[in-house]
């Protein structure tokens, strides 16, 4: 039963105890004016329930209506604590008659003058038991609706009225007059003990507070139990001692036959009811502790699934703390678990990241989801990198947390890295390959279209001279360092923004962004003067010499990369064939 129709079904209570409270008082108060007296008393003979207990009947029913009503502030509250001291007052009043043998007149202002008896001067007074229960009926509804404290006192006093009316009703049963009333004048009346216990429900189900009204409406064994044994337990001895009256009265038996007739049949139906809802406990409690081991076991296998895991698992609030983590992902860090709780993810990130955490916060808070890398710092200064997908949270009764799963990646990204430039440069030189070279040649050619970014772009073709003789004097080892040698000279020479590229075996291509026809002049004397100082002093069995094409680049996109790089090629021959002119050496 949830919270709500706990809540609903209390409220319904009230208002059945106080619509019959009210109802019952006000018929009674009729029958009282009209003289109906077969109204005022259940049976004949019996006693009657007198005006000023109707009354007080009454305005219990209006104070329990609106103290539901009410709430805990407002008129109708201070209406229903009127209410009450009006009860407690009768209640008090004639108590006090009783205690001190006086007549203070409150029982014969609502009372015929033909109820008072000369013989019995106390006649029209209510019984001194319905004067108790009256007056603690009356400081339970002051109290209700008041601080926890109070709620929690009117709860206790409350019980007092139905075991005093049970004790009553028990007078009637079994002919003890002591337990109901003074006399057959001024006793409590049944339909009185009746409305009592009506009051006394519809008070318990008023208090916010009330334990025992929250075990009854319980689905759980405890709430059960007490719904079928509290029954069991007030009627089943209430009945037997009544027939053990009856038939001895009758002659049926004698008081100790009746008495361990009485004896045996209680406790066998106890031990019945005892028996019984034992073995559902039994059972219940085998179940939970089946429960109980499975979700331990359960527990552990997850636990040890977070804490073994190899990616990070991770709870951390909204604003980043960290609250747990599992010990695999601390280790990666070079951390404890314990060192980690408490301390801000904020802490273990790189400083360019630290400005995007924030981001992620409103990402994952606005979203409830968020995904993609994160750099975080180990203790020992290395940085790893982590794929996260992190979603955020919320539990009744809790802050909202953010639950993170992220997997090191650190090696893949560098696999990724280290794979992409293996596709993009040359294994041998380092520097970039015929595709490495294109690419990135392309994006060049476009970025110098924009107008107003245009600064000159020049294609210089070189081939390494007389490779074919290194490698027949020295062998493919000593051709291939000539080729390296000869591409860190060339690299040396150039500007961090040019593009160099192995074409391939003794070709490289060089892309010179914002060069003039001098400049590039210029870097082909220093090369030339960089490869002859190698020949002077790098004592190398080999001298290293080159020719080079040069060519503009138009950015017009009409001509392919390519088409120009042929182009360069072509000048690079002329060029290689005048050097070999003027050398004199035949063509």
């Amino acid at each position: 039963m949830s919270s709500d129709q706990s809540k609903r079904i209390r409220t319904i209570v009230v208002y059945f105890c106080s619509a019959a409270a009210i109802a019952v008082s006000l018929i009674v108060l009729a029958s009282w004016a009209a003289d109906v007296e077969f109204l005022q008393s259940i049976f004949p003979n019996y006693p009657k329930m007198k005006p000023n207990t109707a009354a007080a009947f009454c305005f219990t029913g209006i104070g329990l209506y609106l103290a539901v009503r009410g709430g805990s502030g407002g008129i109708k509250r201070y209406l229903s604590i009127g209410c009450g001291i009006v009860v407690l007052l009768v209640g008090v009043l004639t108590l006090t008659q009783y205690i001190t043998n006086t007549a203070m007149g409150i029982d014969t202002l609502l009372l015929p003058a033909a109820e008072i008896r000369d013989e019995f001067p106390l006649a029209g007074r209510m019984s001194p038991h319905a004067a108790l229960n009256f007056t603690i009926i009356g400081i339970s509804l002051a109290m209700l609706g008041g601080k926890r404290l109070f709620q929690k006192i009117s709860q206790f006093l409350i019980f007092i009225v139905p075991i005093t009316t049970y004790a009553a009703v028990l007078g009637y049963i079994y002919g003890a007059q002591e337990l109901y009333g003074v006399s057959k004048y001024n006793s409590m009346a049944l339909h009185t003990a009746v409305m009592f216990m009506i009051c006394s429900l519809g008070l318990l189900a008023a208090n916010t507070h009330s334990r025992t009204v929250r075990l009854l409406s319980s689905p759980s064994l405890g709430g059960r139990a007490a719904r079928r044994l509290l029954p069991a337990v007030i009627l089943i001895p209430t009945i037997l001692g009544w027939m053990r009256v009856i038939g001895q009265e009758q002659g049926m038996f004698n008081t100790g036959f009746g008495t361990s007739i009485t004896v045996f049949i209680t406790v066998g139906l106890m031990v019945a009811i005892v028996l019984f809802y034992s073995g559902t406990v039994h059972k219940v409690d085998v179940r939970r502790k089946g429960v109980e081991q499975e979700l331990a076991d359960k527990e552990l296998r997850y636990r040890e699934l977070f804490d073994y895991s190899q990616g990070m698992i991770c709870i951390h609030d909204r604003d980043g703390i960290l609250l747990t983590v599992n010990a695999a992902a601390a280790v990666s860090l070079g951390y404890t678990s314990e060192e980690l709780i408490g301390r801000n993810l904020r802490e273990l990130m790189t400083e360019e990241n630290r400005a995007k955490f924030n981001h992620y916060l409103r990402q994952v808070e606005n979203k409830g989801i968020a995904n993609g890398l994160l750099a975080l710092v180990s203790k020992h200064g290395k940085t790893l990198i982590w794929r996260y997908n992190n979603i955020l949270v919320s539990e009744p009764g809790r802050e909202p947390y953010v639950l993170a799963h992220a997997l090191d990646v650190t090696e893949l990204i560098a696999a990724q890295k280290a794979l992409k430039n293996l596709s993009l440069t040359d294994e041998l030189t380092g520097l970039y390959n015929r595709r490495g070279f294109l690419t990135m040649a392309e994006q060049q050619i476009k970025l110098e279209r924009h107008e107003g970014t245009a600064r000159g772009l020049v294609l210089m073709f070189a081939d390494l001279d007389g490779l074919k003789n290194i490698n027949d004097t020295q062998g493919h080892e000593g051709g291939s360092d000539a080729i390296k040698e000869f591409s860190k000279i060339v690299k040396s020479v150039l500007r961090s923004a040019d593009l160099i590229a192995r074409w391939g075996g003794d070709e490289f291509v060089i892309l010179s962004i914002g060069s003039k026809d001098e400049h590039v002049g210029i870097m082909s004397d220093r090369i030339d003067d960089k490869l002859h100082h190698y020949n002077l002093t790098s004592g190398k069995p080999y001298k290293l010499a080159c020719s080079i094409g040069v060519v503009s680049v138009p950015t017009d996109g009409i001509q392919s990369i390519e088409s120009i790089i042929a182009e360069a090629d072509d000048a690079m021959y002329n060029e290689k064939r005048r050097r070999k002119q003027s050398l004199g050496i035949a063509v």
